[in-house]
Parts: structure tokens; C-alpha cells; sequence
């Protein structure tokens, strides 16, 4: 079994929520990391809410319907980590492959591959 790898002291290890090893023993983690943990979790639960409810509970790349699921993600700018909205997980790879392509190629390259032209007037 591993230890833990954070610096609170003291370290007092508390099984982190049911999460077990591949050998089925559970995982532990310092008191304090659990807390910090669950404190997380309760920001991103109320983050999801404020941007399905601004959202209208609509996708903000392709416009379908959310679900509340683990298929539903907040989407972000990796450069600036600035938040653009929630997405479904396949958007989300789509915005990374677009930006991916955009980065290597250049965003002129990528609508000439497509046949999309932008009108620069």
C-alpha cells in the first residue's frame, strides 16, 4: 500500500471515502486532504449549477441538451484557464482537436482543409 504524499501534519489517515487499492485495501489519506477534498468537490458541484442554470441547460458549443452526468464537462481555456461554459464530453474533445490543429496548422490551414472561407472585409 502506498503512503500518503501530502505535507499537513499531523497526519492522522482516515480511509478517503471508499476509494480501495487494486488489492482491495482501502485507500487512505490525512484528515486534512479529506476535507480539502470534499470542500472541492462542493465548489464544482456549485460551479455546474450556476453555468447549467445561465446555460439554460443547453451546451454551449453545439447548443443540444445537458444531462447531469459525468458526460458533461466545464469547459475552459488551457492558456488562460479562463471557464467558457459547460459542454458535453464529445464537444470537449472536439474543442481540444480544434484547438490542437489550430496551434500545429494555423487557423487559416484548418478552414482551407475544411473548405470553409472567412471573409476578412
Amino acid at each position: 500500500m502506498s503512503s500518503a504524499k501530502c505535507m499537513h501534519a499531523p497526519r492522522v489517515m482516515v480511509p478517503n471515502g471508499g476509494k480501495k487499492h487494486k488489492d482491495g485495501t482501502p485507500q487512505l489519506q490525512c484528515q486534512q486532504c479529506v476535507r480539502d477534498s470534499h470542500n472541492a468537490h462542493s465548489r464544482r458541484k456549485q460551479d455546474y449549477d450556476v453555468w447549467f442554470q445561465r446555460q439554460g441547460g443547453m451546451c454551449a458549443f453545439c447548443g443540444a441538451p445537458l444531462d447531469h452526468s459525468n458526460r458533461t464537462h466545464l469547459d475552459h481555456n488551457h492558456r488562460t484557464n479562463q471557464k467558457r461554459g459547460l459542454v458535453h464530453a464529445a464537444c470537449n474533445q472536439m474543442i481540444g482537436g480544434i484547438e490542437n490543429a489550430v496551434a500545429l496548422v494555423g487557423i487559416h490551414a484548418v478552414l482551407n482543409y475544411l473548405g470553409l472561407t472567412v471573409d476578412n472585409t
